[in-house]
């Protein structure tokens, strides 16, 4: 009973505060923010229980899903609150602002899909959408690639508007392939994120944003990977890995485009990890004869899992991994490293890989 009431009364003090931030009150602090800290580790422990009752929850099949027990599926629904939360505590540039509200059908499709399963069609459907929304908005799309391959500058003026879109669709989808271990996509993100903060840091800009990201996703973590219990575990889901893979690349988009900071083929090397895992994949499937959409164990962290790595094991390749490739996109724009070096190296590696694997199934 008192532990209720103490919960209560925290989440009380949690909307109190967000009610006070948008008027610009007295709390709007450092102190809110730990406050708000406190009150989503509560918020998370109401919407886990509530979850269960709509079937939220992800259920093992001693195939690709080995965990124990139900799970919910509410990492989305928590890092979407928390976002939201700390725009209004630290505040964020406006991009930043229309590039939650574009979160909503990704938001709401994903839960659905988690909850009743939904097609293919509906969650691509629901990615683009929600990239019209930040471009409507915004106006903010690839207008040009940077260069490229050393020639100049390639712009795709209005070409850029599609090109933006099925980008960005990509990443969506290659951070929810490498949802599949406790952790990974929390982490990867969490590293793609950190390294930005880092640069923008290092050249003397805030990014409260980066900031925002990282509390919330640190949140997550906790949870993620049990460190409250097993018991109170859960998963991101479909709509909490594709709105990461969203929201990481329109800020890499963003950054690309309307500042100085980062150039577009750097980002190969921020998502490096998520981005090669998905390519290889899907070529994989292609080989197969299978659909790209096809569920299967031929991610990188499922044939490691394979091989005997244990999944701690594979989460700390996956964090050396993603860790290298942005330090390496970090130090190409802070020196500003030729464009087309670090285009063809990538694709050196990734045919490197490609070979390795070439004699598997």
């Amino acid at each position: 009973m008192y532990k209720k009431l103490i919960g209560y009364t925290i989440l009380l003090l949690y909307f109190l505060v967000l009610a006070v931030a948008i008027t610009s009150g007295p709390l709007v602090s450092y102190p809110s923010l730990i406050l708000g800290i406190i009150g989503l580790i509560v918020v998370i422990l109401g919407i886990s229980s509530i979850a269960k009752n709509f079937n939220l929850v992800d259920s093992p099949d001693n195939e690709r899903k080995t965990h124990f027990g139900k799970v919910p599926l509410v990492g989305g629904i928590v890092l979407f609150v928390s976002m939201i939360y700390g725009t209004f505590i630290l505040g964020v540039e406006p991009f930043y602002r229309v590039l939650i509200i574009s979160l909503v059908p990704i938001m709401i499709i994903g839960i659905i899909d988690d909850a009743k399963g939904l097609s293919v069609p509906f969650r691509i459907i629901a990615q683009i959408l929600a990239s019209w929304i930040v471009i409507v908005g915004t106006d903010v799309y690839l207008r040009d690639l940077g260069n490229l391959f050393g020639q100049g500058i390639v712009h795709l003026n209005q070409f850029g508007i599609p090109f933006t879109i099925f980008a960005v669709v990509g990443i969506c989808n290659a951070f929810n392939m490498l949802d599949g271990k406790d952790g990974l996509t929390g982490s990867v993100s969490m590293i793609t994120i950190f390294s930005l903060f880092i640069l923008l840091h290092v050249n003397d800009s805030s990014y409260n944003w980066g900031l925002i990201l990282l509390l919330s996703l640190l949140i997550f973590l906790a949870f993620n990977l049990n460190l409250f219990g097993s018991n109170r575990k859960i998963f991101l889901g479909d709509h909490g890995a594709v709105g990461l893979g969203h929201l990481i690349a329109w800020n890499l988009v963003y950054l690309s485009q309307e500042t100085e900071f980062i150039t577009p083929v750097s980002a190969l090397w921020f998502i490096f990890y998520p981005l090669t895992d998905a390519l290889l994949t899907i070529t994989r499937r292609v080989r197969s004869s299978k659909s790209i959409f096809d569920a299967d164990r031929k991610h990188l962290h499922h044939i490691l899992s394979d091989y005997g790595f244990s999944d701690l094991k594979i989460l700390m390749l996956a964090i050396l991994v993603t860790t290298l490739g942005a330090t390496l996109a970090v130090s190409s724009n802070l020196w500003s490293m030729p464009e087309d070096r670090l285009l063809y190296g990538y694709l050196t590696v990734f045919l490197c890989l490609l070979l390795l694997g070439r004699g598997k199934p």
